[in-house]
């Protein structure tokens, strides 16, 4: 797998959703294994690399369901495609990405909003009052 180094002035966060859809019948004990050794365990080694690497902020495996969750980051949305497709789980996988913004920033826009507003409601009282 590509080493890719966290970048601390650009780096954004990504909550990333990997799931597998459940087997229509029930896999053979040699499919099992094969799944497992094969795409699995590479997965869990690879993802235990990256949040070494600090390019996941957290995440496990989706308790009672087949899959992984985790937060990546990336300074990019093209480096972060390189991470997931570089998973060897992720041919199998249902990849569902969601980009997240900082509390700060989304903070920041509520103020302005906020701001705005106010602006609008006094000029409403404004106006009725003449």
């Amino acid at each position: 797998m590509k080493q890719i180094s966290p970048s601390p002035t650009s780096t954004h966060e990504y909550l990333v959703e990997m799931t597998f859809s459940p087997f229509a019948t029930l896999p053979s004990p040699a499919e099992l294994v094969a799944f497992t050794e094969r795409f699995a365990l590479p997965t869990l080694e690879a993802l235990q690399q990256l949040r070494d690497a600090g390019r996941i902020a957290a995440g496990g495996s989706a308790l009672a369901a087949g899959g992984f969750i985790f937060v990546a980051r990336a300074d990019s949305p093209d480096q972060l495609e390189q991470m997931v497709a570089g998973l060897p789980s992720w041919p199998r996988a249902q990849t569902r990405v969601v980009p997240l913004g900082s509390f700060a920033s989304r903070a920041a826009t509520v103020r302005q909003r906020l701001a705005q507003a106010r602006a609008r409601a006094a000029d409403a009282g404004a106006t009725t009052t003449d």
